[in-house]
C-alpha cells in the first residue's frame, strides 16, 4: 500500500514541500509553487491519481474540493468524493475552493507548468476536446511530497529528481544559489587556490574564472581579482610587473582582468549582480587603462557576466551593454553573446555573421 492511500499531508505542507523541490529560477515556477499548485497536487492525491492507481481527475475537480472535505481521509470518503464530483450531477457547493471558471487557469498554467518538470503526466488515447479526467501526479514525484521523508535521506532525493526533470541551466542556478550560502567561495585557476568573500558576486567570479575563461580562452592568465578589500594581490602584482602592465588601483578597474597569450588580448570582465555592467562609459574608462600601457581597442575584449538572462540584474541593465561587447550567462555555460557593432562603411550580410557562429 503506497503512503498516500493511508493518510495526507495537509495543503500547506505540500505548499511548503513544493517550495523545497521546485527552485525559484525554474520556467513559470510560481504556477508550481504557489498555493493553487498546493491545492491542485492536493486534489490528485486526494483522488488517488497517482501513477499506478486508476484514478485520474480534471482541472474542475480542484475547484470544487472543500476544507471540510479535506479532512476526510478515509478511502471510501475520497473514492465515493471523486466519483459523486467527476460524475454528470455534482452538487452545487458554496464552500468550493474556486469558481468553475477557474479550471482554465489550473489547466493552463498551473497543470501545464507541474507537467512541464515532470510532476504530472497525461493518460493518453483522450481527445482534446473531450472532458474526461486524464491528469495524475508521477509516482516518483508524489513520493517526495511523503511527509516521512525528511533531512539528509529527503535533500538526496530531491537533488536525484531535479537532475532527471529539470532543465540544467535550472540546476547549475541552483548550484549557484546554494554556493552564496557558503562561509567562503574558493576558486581554482591555473595551478592555484583563492578564497573570496560570500556572496554572490563571488559565486559569479568563481564561475568566470572556472567555467567561461576555460570554454572561451585558449590560455587564460588571470592578471586581476579586484575585490574591496585588496584592489591587487600580491601575486597579481608579480605577474603584471613580469609583464610591464601597469595598472593604477585608484583608477578604475574591472572586477577581472585576464590576458589572453595568443593572440596577446586583455580581456575586461565585470561581474554584475545588481548593477555595473560594461556600458559605453565603463568601457571607455577601460580603453583608457588599455591605452596606458600601449595597448590599442583591438586587443581588448569586454564581457559582462550574469547568473541568468531571467536574472534581475541583466533585465535592468541590459540596454546599458556597450556595443562591441560580449555577455554570458553562468546557467548557459556553452553560449554566449555578441553585441556586433557594424562600423557605418562596412557591410555584411547575414550569412557573413552566420560564417562565424
Amino acid at each position: 500500500m503506497d503512503w498516500f492511500e493511508k493518510s495526507l499531508p495537509d495543503v500547506q505542507f505540500i505548499k511548503d514541500r513544493l517550495q523545497q523541490i521546485i527552485p525559484e529560477n525554474v520556467d513559470d515556477a510560481n504556477h508550481a509553487r504557489n498555493i493553487t499548485a498546493a491545492r491542485t497536487v492536493f486534489v490528485m492525491l486526494y483522488g488517488l491519481a497517482v501513477q499506478g492507481q486508476p484514478a485520474r481527475i480534471r482541472p474542475s475537480t480542484v475547484t470544487v474540493m472543500t476544507d471540510a472535505q479535506s479532512t476526510k481521509h478515509s478511502r471510501s470518503d475520497r473514492e465515493s468524493w471523486l466519483k459523486t464530483m467527476q460524475g454528470a450531477k455534482k452538487p452545487n457547493l458554496p464552500d468550493r475552493w474556486y469558481s468553475e471558471n477557474t479550471r482554465e487557469p489550473i489547466r493552463d498554467d498551473t497543470i501545464a507548468t507541474l507537467k512541464q518538470i515532470g510532476a504530472v503526466e497525461e493518460a493518453g488515447g483522450i481527445p482534446t476536446t473531450s472532458s474526461k479526467p486524464r491528469y495524475y501526479l508521477d509516482k516518483e514525484f508524489a513520493d517526495l511530497l511523503n511527509p516521512k521523508l525528511r533531512g539528509k535521506e529527503l535533500e538526496k532525493t530531491i537533488t536525484r529528481w531535479r537532475s532527471c526533470h529539470l532543465a540544467k541551466a535550472a540546476l547549475i542556478l541552483q548550484e549557484l544559489k546554494e554556493q552564496e550560502r557558503r562561509s567562503e567561495i574558493v576558486i581554482e585557476y591555473g595551478n592555484k587556490k583563492r578564497s573570496l568573500a560570500p556572496g554572490k558576486s563571488s559565486v559569479l567570479t568563481k564561475a568566470a574564472l572556472e567555467v567561461f575563461a576555460n570554454k572561451f580562452l585558449k590560455e587564460p592568465t588571470v592578471l586581476l581579482i579586484s575585490e574591496s578589500a585588496e584592489k591587487i594581490h600580491m601575486e597579481e602584482a608579480k605577474i603584471l610587473e613580469r609583464l610591464n602592465l601597469v595598472i593604477n588601483p585608484k583608477k578604475t578597474l574591472p572586477d577581472l582582468l585576464i590576458l589572453e597569450k595568443d593572440p596577446f588580448r586583455l580581456v575586461f570582465v565585470e561581474i554584475v549582480h545588481t548593477d555595473g555592467p560594461i556600458s559605453n562609459s565603463r568601457k571607455k574608462e577601460l580603453l583608457e587603462l588599455a591605452r596606458d600601457n600601449e595597448l590599442s581597442e583591438e586587443q581588448c575584449a569586454f564581457v559582462t557576466i550574469f547568473a541568468s538572462r531571467s536574472d534581475p540584474a541583466y533585465r535592468k541593465v541590459h540596454r546599458n551593454i556597450a556595443w562591441g561587447s560580449f555577455v554570458w550567462f553562468a546557467d548557459e555555460p556553452n553560449r554566449i553573446i555578441y553585441l556586433i557593432d557594424v562600423k557605418s562603411d562596412e557591410r555584411y550580410s547575414l550569412n557573413d555573421f552566420l560564417k562565424q557562429s
